[in-house]
């Protein structure tokens, strides 16, 4: 990928907004581009800036061809929680396994400017491309992950949490008629749900997320951010299924296959007919993933990735820890038949239990978050836009920001503000924007015209633990 001078600082004032770049991709002797595309980085934990090993997302070009090797975006993972590298790709073969829509995946090796960023995953999108190839329509893609305010649950409150990725933002009438069945009292509950949910796919995304340990996501465990990295997926009739994410931190956590979780896990566990589709859900799984051979596929994609991970300049892990990794994943692999198998059929209690292989489950609790904006600002007398930003714990922060000028399609950075906070201080920070930006904004607004703020705040407490929010202004004269 290359980037103009302008393009960098555009990305390191707003990291989360496509710039212009170019794109070339090397695939053995075939050569593809360059492209004019679009490039954003991406990530929350994993965030990374240009200057460590960032994570991108490429929009690819539209014309004169609307896809590229049957693609419009590229998701370019940079792998920096996963030292193994490979977990994403056997947890996401597992999912697809068992029937659940999940991405194809793939590695590359990435350069920017001529730098080397080293060894990434090139994880499929979730987009237009592939929804097709495993739904006969889509009427809603929901989002959800977590923010300051903890995890995003299916229920009323979270409503307007869960991110809308394809289908009308205006319509959320599924997702409503979801919540409601979800926590209405009328009937059985598998009966009133099974009208707007297939709770036959859902209960194999579940059992296959507890099967491959993946505490991060919607059924893995009840914390304060989860759920978390999952997807919710509506057809044209209404009917919702549910779709997995971010699966790094997967192979290492023996999860019970009970236990609370998200509130559709736990209302499907309270209720007999759902309880026991989930059973055989978790049979099925430990079946089918017995019969994937990811052992050997974990073997053979380290020795794939060893020489290229040897000239990555940018990898976070040490070399040396990579080996265990792999070696810890495939320990994982060999246990976890056993610990489905008594959970269908406790039995006696074993005499030599497994130990456990990896430490207790991690809680990686970044800082809790508060932002003030209040709901309209004047930012013409305030010359920017206000925000208050305050942190738990001590904390380093990133605030930065766009206006929205709706009607002309246009949309001008603010620029970024960086610093430190004590604990439980609030900093106030005007985002400021050029003289000729002042212009625009100006006419827009005595226009009449509907100009918005997004404004997102990133801090890290002392461990690295990351904390993200942001906030919709309405601006006016």
């Amino acid at each position: 990928m290359t980037l103009p001078q302008t393009s960098i600082d555009q990305l390191n004032a707003v990291p989360d907004e496509y710039v212009d770049g170019t794109f070339t991709l090397t695939a053995g002797s075939a050569k593809y581009g360059p492209f004019d595309v679009g490039i954003r980085l991406k990530g929350a934990a994993s965030f990374r800036p240009l200057s460590g090993k960032a994570a991108f997302k490429v929009k690819l070009p539209r014309a004169p061809d609307p896809t590229f090797l049957g693609l419009r975006t590229l998701t370019l993972n940079n792998m920096v929680q996963d030292p193994s590298m490979i977990h994403e790709v056997l947890a996401y073969e597992a999912f697809r396994s068992a029937g659940v829509a999940a991405p194809r995946t793939g590695y590359a090796y990435v350069r920017v400017n001529g730098q080397a960023y080293g060894v990434y995953l090139n994880v499929e999108t979730l987009d237009r491309v592939m929804l097709p190839r495993w739904f006969g329509s889509t009427q809603h893609l929901y989002e959800g992950e977590y923010d300051s305010q903890g995890g995003v649950e299916v229920e009323p409150d979270d409503i307007g949490r869960l991110g809308v990725d394809e289908g009308d933002e205006a319509d959320l009438s599924d997702l409503e008629a979801l919540i409601a069945a979800v926590h209405g009292t009328a009937g059985d509950w598998s009966d009133r749900v099974a009208a707007v949910a297939d709770l036959q796919q859902m209960t194999r995304m579940w059992a296959v997320e507890k099967y491959i340990g993946h505490w991060d996501g919607y059924s893995g465990q009840r914390g304060f951010h989860q759920p978390n990295n999952y997807f919710l997926h509506s057809d044209s009739a209404g009917v919702f299924r549910m779709l997995p994410w971010g699966t790094d931190q997967t192979w290492g956590n023996r999860l019970l296959f009970d236990g609370q979780a998200g509130a559709m896990f736990d209302k499907c566990l309270d209720d007999a007919s759902c309880s026991s589709m989930y059973r055989d859900a978790v049979r099925d799984v430990r079946s089918r993933i017995a019969e994937l051979g990811l052992d050997a596929r974990a073997a053979s994609t380290a020795a794939l990735l060893s020489p290229w991970q040897k000239k990555d300049p940018r990898l976070e892990s040490p070399l040396e820890s990579i080996g265990d990794a792999v070696q810890a994943t495939r320990d994982f692999l060999r246990v976890r038949q056993d610990d489905a198998a008594r959970w269908l059929d406790p039995g006696p209690p074993a005499v030599s239990p497994a130990p456990d292989l990896r430490p207790p489950l991690p809680d990686p609790r970044p800082p809790l978050l508060g932002i003030g904006t209040g709901r309209r600002q004047r930012p013409l007398r305030n010359e920017g836009v206000i925000v208050r930003v305050r942190c738990d714990e001590p904390c380093t922060y990133r605030v930065y920001g766009r206006l929205d000028l709706r009607r002309r399609g246009r949309k001008i950075g603010l620029r970024q503000r960086l610093g430190n906070l004590p604990a439980n201080r609030t900093a106030r920070l005007r985002l400021l924007f050029s003289k000729s930006s002042s212009g625009v904004l100006r006419s827009a607004l005595i226009r009449g015209r509907r100009v918005r703020a997004r404004v997102i705040v990133r801090a890290r407490d002392g461990t690295g633990n990351l904390a993200k929010s942001s906030r919709l202004v309405r601006l006016t004269r």
